[in-house]
């Protein structure tokens, strides 16, 4: 049934897409936002249900457009490309003909093509020749999807720092090293911090159910009834619930329990539309294996690991800051806020990221770039 309904959800997205393909060219055409020359695209071809990954990049963009870089978003849904219109003022081109965009690229002398994932129609794209291909992804985390075989497709990977080294190194046979190139967390370069509150700030982001055994990390189901009936009922917590934008594509069973926790405790939705700046708003992330906690752990915000499967993230940190089974949550919570960031937290920053130093990351985005 699950299945069935995500068919027909994916049905009805394509047809709203392929109706708004005539107002969004007018949009681009009246704003004058059109791509006129690109050294540097970001492509993305997937529909607005994953436009959280490209998102991601926007802001990462948006500054390397003012360092100087010549840059431009390529998109081949017109909901994806409504909704960037909307939310950075990058230039873009929207087509669902690939070879258009060849012809775009080849007038353009495009310099280098990013991907913030592995969707399919990446892989027609990779067929250009000239242009770099970079891997950028839209996160760091220890999922099996972080070792894809994939990854051997693209010229140059970027990630977050040695423990990606690592894990690729480890875990895909024959894999070039030397492809791998890395820059931190762009995304964390330019957050706002947030001012002091008399209540400790939770934040609860659960990510999503995955498409399969090996990638169902979610807390949801199992924990977030409990996690957020203990703290929105004690008055020394402010709580900010934000689940993954995906919960409920593959599951019925998380569908439903996302629904009934979205109704139940709707005053505590986020609010923030960057998943980066709820993490600052935070005292304590409450988080699973996903690029969230990951994030938490490179902003030096206290983390609580909700996530039982193996990790390394898990096996770092102390304890106390494994969830288990949220038995005494609220005061758990309290005491890792008075507490702040321990020790071992913070070496596990040292491990998961080549800099935490704001800046720094997009600068070797941009050097990386800049000497293709």
């Amino acid at each position: 049934m699950a299945l069935i309904s995500s068919q027909i959800s994916q049905a009805a997205g394509k047809a709203k897409s392929l109706l708004a393909e005539r107002s969004v060219r007018a949009e681009i055409a009246q704003g004058n936002r059109e791509i006129q020359q690109a050294d540097h695209v970001l492509f993305f071809a997937e529909g607005p249900g994953q436009f959280y990954q490209l998102g991601a990049w926007l802001g990462t963009f948006e500054r390397l457009v003012e360092d100087g870089l010549s840059v431009g978003l390529v998109l081949m849904d017109s909901l994806s490309a409504k909704r960037a219109l909307s939310e950075t003022t990058v230039p873009l081109l929207f087509t669902r003909s690939m070879e258009q965009i060849e012809s775009k690229l080849r007038g353009w002398g495009t310099k280098s093509i990013s991907y913030v994932n592995n969707a399919q129609r990446n892989f027609t794209m990779l067929r250009v020749n000239g242009p770099a291909h970079i891997h950028l992804n839209h996160g760091e985390s220890e999922k099996a999807s972080m070792v894809s075989n994939q990854l051997k497709a693209y010229d140059f990977a970027c990630v977050a720092g040695p423990a990606a080294v690592e894990r690729i190194t480890e875990n895909i046979a024959r894999f070039d090293p030397s492809h791998l190139i890395q820059i931190g967390r762009p995304q964390l370069d330019a957050l706002e911090q947030e001012g002091p509150s008399q209540k400790i700030r939770v934040l609860y982001a659960p990510t999503w159910e995955g498409d399969s055994e090996a990638m169902a990390y979610s807390s949801l189901a199992k924990l977030g009834e409990r996690i957020l009936a203990q703290l929105v009922t004690d008055d020394r917590f402010e709580v900010r619930f934000r689940p993954h934008p995906k919960t409920g594509d593959k599951s019925a069973e998380a569908a439903k329990a996302v629904t009934a926790l979205k109704a139940n405790f709707s005053s505590t939705l986020d609010p923030v539309s960057d998943a980066s700046q709820s993490l600052v708003w935070a005292d304590v992330a409450i988080c699973d294996t996903s690029a969230m906690a990951y994030d938490a752990v490179a902003l030096n915000i206290p983390l609580l690991l909700a996530s039982n499967r193996p990790s390394k993230l898990g096996d770092g940190l102390p304890l106390e800051q494994r969830l288990g089974n949220a038995n005494g949550l609220a005061d758990r919570v309290a005491r890792l806020a008075a507490t702040g960031v321990a020790g071992q937290q913070k070496q596990l920053a040292q491990y998961f990221f080549a800099t935490t130093e704001p800046g720094m990351a997009t600068q070797k985005l941009n050097q990386l770039l800049a000497s293709l």
